[in-house]
């Protein structure tokens, strides 16, 4: 077993979770979130939370929406790149994921985690090109 194979059975272990808990319990949350914009509180955190948690789902449209949202306020903050850069790679839209990545790179350019996304990227869509 490899860090990818890992990576996937968590993945799969909190899809799991999600799923068995109640429908209404994460619709609920995710009306909260989206209900929180509207009272003015911290729009960032709000698209930070609501992005990890579409994520975490599986939801990536809805995700990528966060994500790119949260950078419209802050272009350079790493969590949204490095999540929107996830989930382009999830959904083989490596081009986007290398962009992402990229800019993740020039924020902090020994992180270990970005630096192998990155090489996995580059071997994806050198290869899907």
């Amino acid at each position: 077993m490899n860090d990818d194979d890992i990576e996937e059975v968590l993945q799969e272990k909190w899809v799991e979770v999600f799923n068995q808990c109640d429908g209404k319990l994460m619709s609920k949350q995710i009306t909260d979130l989206t209900k929180s914009f509207e009272t003015g509180q911290n729009i960032t955190h709000i698209l930070k939370c609501r992005g990890k948690l579409y994520f975490i789902m599986g939801r990536y449209e809805q995700a990528l929406a966060d994500f790119t949202k949260l950078l419209e306020f802050e272009t350079n903050n790493a969590f949204a790149l490095r999540y929107r850069g996830e989930t382009y790679y999830i959904m083989k839209r490596y081009e986007e994921s290398f962009i992402d990545l990229n800019e993740l790179l020039k924020i902090n350019p020994n992180n270990l985690w970005t630096l192998k996304a990155y090489e996995e990227v580059i071997r994806k869509y050198v290869y899907n090109s």
